[in-house]
């Protein structure tokens, strides 16, 4: 089993949003963060594109719950099913664009599980940074470079398939810039170092970037010696982190998986497709980070995923 890139099967990139329509009837699903880029697709979409139902998600501060700008008092419990159900079918659209540039992944991922899980047709929408704001970063604060705080280690909303790990898991860990997440989470969960697969995502929305992540990380790297196992994957790209932990069960005959997806937004919603593709053998351990504000500068490329068909393919 050889890993290719098939980003080429399943992702497009929207060169102009001013020209891209969307398909008749469909459901567009996004939200407002501090970064302006979280709403420059949809409020770009929303002049073209009359036949589709545009949404804002709000959640409170613990994204257990969320609702729909303008309807404040239907509130939606992520850990609902039903609620999750009525509210995805009460729009009874033909597709659901899910934008999760500006969703955390506790919102994204109870909604992507639930469209997997009732064959509802989904293409998840992330528009990258031009760059990010790393001065704060280059100090090297444990948890004050690109996320204020993290809530601290719990399950995602429906991905609570803890697993009992008959024996020492495969540990993979997505990188992103910030060495307190990769220390922290290794701290409460423990793993046996030779388990830790460190993910570095190349080649970055900038070329450079690769090294920042590497230097942010490299005392934990160090310290276990995981450096012997590092991995790449596109750092923009659902499908390469997806294929990659395919060809990792693969490589390791199957072998039970805990996933720490700290690193991209792409890659986070990776993890959390095979996580829901393989409930008995993956088990998805996050931080739960609240983010600092203005992180990032300027909009790179706008990406859209097809993972139903991704998801149903593989």
């Amino acid at each position: 089993m050889t890993k290719i890139n098939q980003d080429y099967i399943y992702t497009d990139e929207w060169d102009d949003i001013n020209r891209v329509i969307l398909q008749t009837d469909s459901l567009y699903l996004y939200a407002h963060d501090p970064e302006d880029r979280s709403v420059f697709c949809a409020q770009a979409l929303k002049s073209h594109n009359l036949q589709t139902v545009f949404a804002e998600i709000c959640f409170n501060d613990q994204d257990d719950t969320f609702y729909i700008v303008g309807k404040e008092k239907s509130v939606i419990s992520l850990h609902s099913n039903n609620q999750l159900g009525s509210f995805l079918t009460t729009y009874k659209n033909s597709i659901v664009y899910l934008e999760v540039t500006g969703l955390s992944c506790r919102v994204a991922a109870p909604l992507l599980k639930y469209a997997m899980d009732n064959h509802i047709e989904m293409r998840i929408v992330y528009a990258e940074p031009a760059k990010y704001i790393l001065d704060e970063f280059r100090k090297m604060g444990s948890h004050q470079d690109l996320s204020e705080s993290v809530r601290g280690i719990y399950p995602l909303p429906g991905l609570t398939n803890i697993l009992p790990h008959r024996e020492s898991p495969l540990f993979v860990v997505l990188l992103g810039f910030e060495g307190g997440r990769f220390s922290q989470i290794i701290q409460d969960q423990s793993p046996d170092n030779d388990k830790i697969t460190p993910v570095l995502g190349v080649p970055g929305y900038r070329i450079d970037y690769p090294y920042f992540s590497l230097w942010g990380n490299r005392n934990q790297i160090r310290n276990t010696t995981c450096w012997q196992r590092i991995k790449y994957a596109e750092a923009n790209s659902i499908v390469d982190i997806y294929m990659m932990l395919n060809q990792l069960s693969y490589d390791t005959k199957d072998s039970e998986m805990v996933v720490a997806p700290i690193g991209t937004k792409p890659h986070a919603i990776g993890a959390i497709l095979y996580s829901i593709k393989h409930p008995n053998k993956v088990e998805i351990v996050y931080d739960n980070p609240k983010r600092s504000v203005h992180r990032t500068d300027g909009i790179g490329k706008v990406l859209v995923c097809n993972v139903t068909k991704l998801f149903d393919e593989n």
